[in-house]
């Protein structure tokens, strides 16, 4: 398969980013801390799959994807992040798995001045109607 991006991810499940106490989420509103997050890893995209590699390893088929948002929602919400906000949003991935549905938030390449989840949603939602033609 082929590689189509490769970055650093950092990322949570919805429950645990639900599960964050404001004294947890308190230390994303300060300058050079990382948002809330749970794990970290390396993130590659292929023509067939999106894989996170780090501590913990994620291996969803597209295929499998139900949802790709970019945004804030009741779960991870803009009040969790510096400038609320301003510079970036999480994105969301809905995956099938055997017993339903997950969900994880994803920050890709997060740096002061943003990350690059803008580029890696136009990306996949872009792979994902292609494959329905």
């Amino acid at each position: 398969m082929q590689i189509l991006q490769i970055g650093k991810a950092m990322w949570s499940y919805d429950y645990e980013i639900a599960a964050c106490t404001l004294i947890d989420a308190a230390g994303g509103l300060f300058s050079l801390t990382p948002p809330p997050h749970h794990r970290e890893g390396e993130i590659i995209l292929t023509s067939g799959a999106l894989v996170i590699d780090g501590y913990n390893y994620l291996d969803i088929p597209l295929n499998q994807l139900e949802q790709v948002y970019l945004g804030f929602d009741e779960v991870y919400k803009r009040s969790l992040i510096k400038n609320n906000g301003t510079f970036w949003q999480p994105l969301r991935l809905r995956y099938k798995v055997a017993d339903g549905l997950n969900t994880i938030y994803l920050m890709i390449d997060n740096s002061l001045f943003g990350t690059k989840n803008q580029l890696w949603f136009d990306t996949l939602k872009q792979l994902l109607a292609d494959e329905d033609i």
